[in-house]
């Protein structure tokens, strides 16, 4: 069952953020994580968000995107975002293809 990480980010330093969007990508792959959705043009449809930036991610499962958020491969990029931006990161599992047909 794939899991989805969501993020939602406030860029403090534009420039730095923009090296990490522009380096970091390539890292995903490794661990099965792809993009499904990203950028600051999103309707807030009620309530509040953390963020400037929305990122969706799918990943093959929780364990994927743990090990390549601990990767050595990772490790520059995250600590480049540190530098960057603040975000928060949620990961969540997609619903079983029977509950995901329900709600249909």
């Amino acid at each position: 069952m794939p899991s989805y990480s969501i993020i939602a980010v406030t860029v403090r330093d534009p420039q730095l953020f923009q090296k990490y969007v522009d380096g970091h990508s390539g890292t995903l792959a490794e661990f099965g994580g792809r993009f499904l959705a990203a950028g600051e043009e999103f309707d807030l449809i009620e309530g509040s968000w953390p963020g400037q930036i929305v990122v969706l991610h799918e990943w093959p499962d929780r364990a994927s995107f743990h090990a390549w958020y601990a990767s050595d491969v990772y490790r520059p990029w995250k600590e480049m975002r540190f530098a960057a931006a603040l975000a928060n990161v949620v990961l969540i599992d997609g619903l079983p293809a029977e509950m995901a047909e329900d709600a249909d």
